[in-house]
């Protein structure tokens, strides 16, 4: 399942045979306000670590399936004002759009599932609504019980809804329903020990649990099971009182029409109202009890399937030894501060939300080419011994080999932006990573043993010469980001073989950053060696591709910009150092400009709005494509990210194909 998107520790942990424990993230996004959310959330994580398990909350992340999240990725949740709410009709929608989701019960099952987590916590089961044979509202978590085998761990059914009815249900579907205590112990009704409604079965110890999820797995029955934990009378509510107020909730949703989606979040809220917050605190309380119980639940699965339950110390990431791709580059922690007034007051404290992110381009890029599907890349980077650098080697969830310098600073970029967004001042310290060790690089390439590798302009000028020379030795392909005009000028300073070897198989240049590039490397007199000008001379591109473009020209003016804007003369010069040259060019698309031993053996793209060649000396020849933005991406409104993301996509296909640009 490549879309899904395991964290480093619950890899390890998986493979290990470890307890598990997974969490939804609804209540994070859709049932606390923040900040009490996101304590919550860690709260549960803990207690499941303390009882001696592993947390595994699972969530939506820009559209990605993720299950065990960073701080950083909670933290992002328990923040966000327009997190979905995702069960399974909800998923294909999320990913598609990219957005950020809370799992529901349902959602939450079909990713612990995929993943092969067997016990899941939670606070309350959804399930068939009061009035529901007339409605037909019926939770969604009841049909996924029914047909994905994860054990739901929780205090019953939510004390709203018809727990009779839902119980019936759950019949219907095939699904085990067990609660905890002695014989003839009633399903719990979430605030309350006691529903009223008799437990099909009851388990009297977790190993029972246990060997009941075991048992059921023995003939692939494919269904979930319930285990219901009664809440302990210290924090239980009278069923009497909790009784009245839901009837008087209920009362007033039907008199004020409310139904549906709404029905829940309106009947919670008056409960809280009327319990002067008891309820919320009780939920909490709730939530960390079944957590305990589906730790014990989850050790003793554990247990029966062989599993070293003894060794829970804390995960260290132990990174896999090779991988197929490795970005060296920048991270950064992002911090922005948005006014929460239109203007400013300059020499004054100016209250303000602020957020942090870990960001930086090497990250970035690294974080782009993992969504797209590449799941065998290393990162390489630098962070000094502050809590910046603890921060971000907490959060950071990639195989990754970040050196640790003592007495940095890690790299920060913190951005001021007026009530309306704008930016008003910005501050930028990215100069550890040109410290970063060329040991330390040199260390990662040999026991990586990468096919492709991407270096951003970030790094100094001296580490670009070192992943060269280690290039040539180890035999993988290079990967130029430019980073900002100033900072493509560094490959100047590098020493680089000429076609045919070409010690730069791609770079990703903006026009300013190509028109960069072009600049310093005439300066640095890399068009004066002898053995550039044969090469150019060889295309013979004067004579071919300009005529071509100028009459592409005149079919379509836009293509005038080909020889006006110079990306022809400037493109072609930078060929023999550089063989791919993807030149972005905003709305307006990309250009891709290479060079090729045998151009007759290269098959143009259909998918390219343009596509030309020039035919020199001995077959060698030069592609122009041109590729405008799909139409599907016409009405974007945020385009931050959009270089990274495509740096990243054509690093993870050229990591499984290093010769698909050609």
């Amino acid at each position: 399942f490549s879309s899904l998107k395991l964290s480093e520790e619950l890899k390890w942990a998986l493979q290990e045979k470890k307890p598990i424990v997974s969490l939804e993230s609804t209540i994070i996004t859709h049932g606390l306000p923040y900040p009490q959310n996101l304590q919550m959330a860690k709260r549960v994580e803990q207690e499941i670590r303390t009882h001696g398990a592993i947390p595994a909350t699972t969530a939506f992340i820009n559209g990605v399936p993720k299950v065990g999240l960073t701080d950083f990725e909670l933290e992002m949740l328990a923040n966000s004002s327009n997190a979905t709410k995702v069960s399974r009709r909800d998923i294909p929608y999320v990913m598609s759009q990219r957005l950020n989701g809370g799992t529901t019960i349902s959602g939450t099952m079909i990713l612990s599932n995929r993943a092969g987590i067997k016990v899941f916590a939670t606070g309350g089961l959804g399930g068939v609504h009061r009035d529901g044979e007339n409605t037909m509202d019926i939770s969604a978590d009841l049909d996924e019980l029914g047909k994905t085998p994860v054990a739901v761990v929780c205090a019953g059914p939510k004390s709203i809804l018809d727990i009779e009815r839902t119980m019936e249900y759950l019949e219907t579907k095939g699904v085990f329903v067990g609660t905890y205590g002695p014989e003839g112990t009633n399903v719990p009704g979430f605030y309350t020990r006691d529903s009223g409604v008799a437990s099909v079965y009851n388990f009297q110890d977790f190993q029972m649990a246990a060997n009941i999820i075991k048992q059921g797995e023995s003939l692939q029955l494919n269904s979930g099971l319930l285990f219901c934990i009664p809440p302990p009378k210290e924090i239980a509510m009278d069923g009497e009182f909790i009784n009245k107020i839901i009837d008087q909730a209920n009362y007033d949703a039907v008199k004020l029409g409310i139904k549906g989606k709404k029905i829940t979040p309106f009947m919670l809220s008056r409960i809280a109202e009327a319990t002067k917050g008891e309820s919320v605190k009780t939920n909490i309380e709730f939530v960390l009890n079944n957590a305990r119980a589906a730790t014990n639940i989850a050790i003793e699965y554990s247990k029966l399937n062989g599993g070293n339950v003894d060794s829970l110390n804390p995960y260290e990431t132990k990174p896999s030894t090779t991988a197929q791709s490795m970005v060296i580059g920048s991270v950064a922690l992002d911090t922005s501060c948005l006014s929460n007034s239109e203007s400013i007051m300059l020499n004054d404290s100016n209250p303000s939300t602020i957020k942090s992110s870990i960001g930086g381009v090497g990250f970035n890029v690294a974080m782009e080419s993992i969504k797209s599907g590449n799941d065998s890349l290393k990162f390489v980077s630098s962070v000094g011994d502050d809590a910046q650098g603890d921060k971000i080697l907490k959060s950071i969830d990639m195989n990754h080999a970040i050196e640790v310098q003592h007495n940095s600073s890690t790299s920060q970029y913190i951005s001021f932006h007026d009530g309306k967004g704008d930016l008003v001042v910005a501050a930028a310290d990215m100069g550890i990573i040109e410290t970063i060790s060329n040991d330390h690089i040199e260390k990662q390439l040999k026991d990586t043993k990468p096919v492709v590798l991407l270096m951003d302009a970030n790094i100094s000028s001296s580490s670009m010469q070192k992943i060269m020379n280690l290039s040539q030795d180890h035999s993988f392909k290079v990967i130029f980001e430019p980073t900002s005009s100033p900072k493509a000028k560094r490959l100047s300073e590098v020493e680089l073989k000429p076609f045919p070897e070409c010690s730069i198989l791609l770079s990703t240049p903006t026009f300013a950053e190509l028109r960069s590039i072009y600049d310093s490397f005439e300066e640095s007199g890399k068009f004066e060696l002898d053995n550039w000008f044969p090469i150019i001379d060889a295309l013979g591109v004067d004579k071919t591709l300009k005529h071509k473009v100028e009459s592409a020209s005149m079919r379509n003016p836009f293509y005038k910009s080909i020889i006006k804007d110079g990306i022809l003369q400037t493109g072609v010069s930078l060929l023999p150092f550089i063989k791919h040259l993807v030149i972005k060019d905003g709305a307006n698309g990309v250009f891709h400009l290479s060079i090729h031993e045998d151009i007759q053996q290269i098959t143009p793209n259909p998918a390219a709005d343009l596509s030309l060649s020039s035919k020199g000396q001995n077959n060698l020849g030069v592609l122009l494509e041109h590729y405008s933005v799909p139409s599907v991406l016409d009405n974007l409104s945020n385009v931050t990210g959009a270089g990274d993301a495509l740096a990243g996509s054509l690093l993870s296909a050229l990591s499984v194909n290093s010769d698909v640009l050609s």
